[in-house]
């Protein structure tokens, strides 16, 4: 495994200088699917945010040279956030660029069927606004925005386990006409976003909250990951977000089974053979005071390259129960990828192990 420097230099290299793809500051990503020969470029905001919010968290363990080169990649992917702003105007954020380019972009099928177009998500706003400092207004402004798009305020969720569909907990989207979802990845970061800005809690943040306990107690984050994370379906990135939340924070009603976290996080690490999960579960592990560097030196170009942070499942949009039983084969999924993103999470792990 390379360097710490040797891995930020190279984010630095991934980082776009404008190509017909991908706009000064970006990283590449692509889209691709398991079962059949299908790959393309995907301009989205999502990736990029995530390398800065990793990055920014990083900046304190890094030497002073390393810090100006962090902090050059950030203000340039940063410059990149305005593009993905809602197309009316409003503070929230979309996945894609929202002035005009296609949805699935450089797709030849998806691009044209609007049944999948997305509107504004509150995880690509939540990573945006706990990586640009934003002024207390918006804070507060997106607050009550995630508040006004909760399940029960206007609709209720479908797409769940059952005993959750009463919960007030945040949706992943906004859009009136959005159907609500419940993502416990999402939610981990739509609570970073509150307790960064000391927020008071509510009763969204706290059905948000038991939403996530929950499905961990249950183990169904385990058993069945798509049904608690529609869009990060694998128990080991589950995990990572709940344990970078806890990280930082006091999260009450959740930090209180952080030895039930820790010891899931050990067995998902004895049992794990991917290398990628192995590393974010040994980082989770140390953010949660466990010393755990057991992962096995490899090169990133020679390891698994279609290794997968994010899905985009095709079929969560439609709230027919049959529809919904099918939504989690990974035939109507489509994974995506980023070298600059798992470089950043090998970056983490080297960090927080050395």
């Amino acid at each position: 495994m390379n360097s710490a420097a040797e891995l930020l230099h190279k984010i630095s290299e991934l980082q776009s200088t404008g190509d017909k793809y991908y706009a000064p500051g970006l990283f590449s990503s692509q889209r691709f699917h398991l079962h059949f020969p299908f790959e393309s470029e995907d301009n989205n905001i999502f990736f990029t945010a995530s390398i800065v919010f990793i990055l920014q968290n990083l900046r304190d363990k890094l030497s002073d040279e390393e810090q100006k080169l962090v902090n050059e990649i950030c203000k340039n992917a940063i410059a990149n956030y305005p593009d993905y702003k809602n197309k009316d105007g409003l503070d929230t954020y979309n996945f894609w660029r929202t002035d005009g380019s296609a949805h699935f972009p450089n797709g030849k099928i998806l691009s044209h069927v609007k049944k999948v177009r997305i509107p504004d998500d509150a995880d690509d706003t939540s990573l945006i606004y706990s990586t640009s400092n934003p002024s207390r207004e918006k804070v507060l402004w997106l607050k009550e925005k995630l508040a006004q798009h909760a399940n029960l305020r206007k609709k209720q969720v479908t797409n769940t386990f059952h005993e959750y569909k009463n919960l007030k907990a945040y949706s992943t989207f906004f859009g009136k006409n959005m159907f609500i979802e419940f993502d416990v990845c999402v939610l981990c970061n739509n609570l970073y976003f509150v307790f960064q800005n000391k927020l008071p809690l509510n009763e969204n943040d706290t059905d948000s909250i038991f939403f996530i306990r929950s499905v961990i107690e249950k183990k169904e984050y385990l058993e069945k990951p798509f049904y608690a994370s529609h869009s990060y379906p694998s128990a080991a990135v589950i995990l990572y977000h709940v344990a970078r939340l806890l990280e930082k924070f006091e999260v009450p009603g959740l930090s209180e089974i952080k030895e039930k976290i820790i010891t899931d996080l050990q067995l998902l690490f004895e049992k794990e053979k991917d290398e990628m999960n192995k590393i974010i579960l040994s980082t989770s592990l140390n953010r949660l005071g466990q010393n755990s560097s057991l992962v096995k030196p490899f090169d990133y170009a020679q390891g698994d390259r279609q290794w997968s942070f994010f899905h985009a499942g095709l079929l969560t949009a439609f709230e027919n129960p049959i529809t919904y039983k099918l939504a989690g084969s990974s035939l109507f999924h489509l994974k995506y990828k980023c070298e600059a993103h798992s470089l950043a999470l090998m970056l983490e792990y080297t960090l927080y192990t050395r």
